[in-house]
């Protein structure tokens, strides 16, 4: 065999097993000599490039993934099919789609041919991802926004990776969309924790003060609508944000049907829609107002009447004692506010006997087609826990002796939970009348020892 078939056939090996890899710990890339994929030997002495159309890539193919599509992938490396690029391309977008955060490995091949160029991702995704929320870009509904930073971050789905430049480049498309609809708002974002770990992305819009102009409510109706009317009173004018929304659903609007017996009432996520404000209604503030209506899709379900309830559990006090703390009597509209204070009432008899841990759980057995409803209260009383240290900071001596004298709850007495609120006014009047006094109270239940120590702080505020 000849000098130049050896350096032929050597070539053709080299270009066929040529093999790039990207390791993210280190981005660390190893690649066998560029000459030998990139230049094509004419004879035993010379060489001349390969042609242009080597370079272009004719299939992207990605595997791997169970999060994005091949399409997706491609696109976000910056190298779809058609472009035109070389060994450093394909580093570079490697090392871009390992800066994402959205995977944990990447390696990748590629071959050319006078054809073009066949390049191929392995690709492992990332397991911690979390939702992105966007709290108050109220210009754009939910999933058109969503869509259009889907379009510029094709990676982004609704949900980010925990570490990585994603986030970011999330927060710079954002901050396009305002400015190219004229928006003079500034987009941030923070890292929401909770129990310890990363629950959520939320972005919001600052120097922007958006306002709620007007509330309205569907699928409501008479008796509940004017009292949703005039609950609503209170959003008037207020600056809008997505919590204070969730706040008034929660405290506001549900508890408005629970009182009426519509148990399984339901909101859906509040409707914004911005409107322009009529010339009395614009500000003089310096930054920039938004007005927005809001409309709030209630779904009311059945009412319920309440047919039976059952008590279980308690042995320290009969049912005949609890039973007259329930308001609500057979027949009549199940109502779970009223419900929720009437077993408040309960834990605060049982903690008045020592069972400062009693428990009270109501579940609700429903029956949608007779639209009544059972409650089986089931008290878990625990232990009964006595009276165990008393001590009194702030004051003097004399002072101490006169409130503990006053103090009737002795060491090892049941602890009477109650008792403290009706001795704090009592030893207000012990004290000296010419200065204004605060207290602060800690209780503390030792479980080990079944006690509660008491620990009264007082402080003369200022001289009358």
């Amino acid at each position: 065999m000849s000098a130049w078939q050896m350096k032929t056939l050597l070539w053709t090996h080299l270009r066929h097993l040529r093999l790039t890899h990207i390791g993210l710990a280190a981005v660390c890339l190893s690649l066998p000599c560029p000459a030998a994929a990139q230049t094509q030997p004419t004879n035993g002495t010379t060489t001349r490039p390969m042609p242009a159309s080597a370079y272009k890539l004719i299939e992207v193919k990605v595997t791997g993934s169970k999060r994005f599509t091949q399409d997706q992938v491609a696109i976000a490396s910056g190298l779809p099919v058609g472009t035109t690029a070389r060994d450093e391309d394909f580093r570079k977008a490697a090392r871009h789609l390992g800066e994402s955060g959205a995977f944990d490995k990447i390696t990748f091949t590629y071959t050319y041919s006078s054809a073009g160029t066949r390049l191929t991702f392995q690709v492992t995704d990332s397991d911690k991802f979390v939702p992105a929320r966007f709290s108050d870009f109220v210009w754009f509904s939910g999933e058109d926004l969503r869509q259009k930073v889907h379009e510029r971050v094709p990676l982004f789905n609704g949900e980010l990776p925990t570490s990585g430049r994603l986030p970011d480049q999330v927060s710079d498309v954002l901050q396009a969309l305002l400015v190219e609809n004229a928006i003079p708002g500034h987009v941030d974002y923070v890292k929401t924790t909770g129990k310890g770990q990363l629950e959520s992305i939320d972005y919001s819009v600052s120097n922007v003060i958006i306002r709620i102009h007007h509330v309205e409510f569907t699928g409501s109706r008479d008796p509940e609508l004017p009292l949703l009317q005039a609950a609503a009173e209170k959003l008037s004018a207020r600056e809008y944000s997505r919590p204070l929304l969730n706040s008034f659903i929660e405290h506001a609007l549900l508890p408005i049907y629970h009182e009426g017996g519509y148990l399984k009432a339901a909101c859906a996520p509040p409707q914004v829609k911005v409107v322009k404000p009529a010339a009395s209604e614009v500000s003089d503030s310096r930054l920039e107002e938004t007005l927005v209506d809001v409309t709030f899709p209630v779904t009311p379900g059945t009412p319920y009447k309440l047919v039976h309830w059952e008590w279980s559990g308690n042995q320290a006090i009969p049912t005949d004692a609890l039973q007259p703390l329930l308001h609500v009597k057979i027949g009549q509209m199940a109502n779970t506010v009223q419900l929720e204070d009437d077993l408040r009432a309960v834990q605060t008899l049982y903690s008045s006997r020592g069972y400062i841990l009693a428990t009270v759980k109501a579940n609700a057995e429903f029956d949608d087609v007779a639209g009544s409803v059972d409650y089986h209260l089931v008290v878990n009383e625990g232990f009964v826990y006595h009276m165990g240290e008393l001590a009194f900071r702030g004051i003097d001596n004399n002072l101490e002796a006169r409130l503990r004298t006053a103090w009737r709850l002795r060491p090892g007495d049941v602890y009477d939970a109650s008792y403290l609120q009706q001795f704090l006014p009592l030893a207000r009047k012990l004290l000296p009348a010419n200065m204004d006094w605060d207290v602060s109270t800690h209780v503390t239940a030792i479980a080990r020892d079944k006690t509660v120590d008491v620990d009264l702080q007082y402080t003369a505020k200022a001289t009358r």
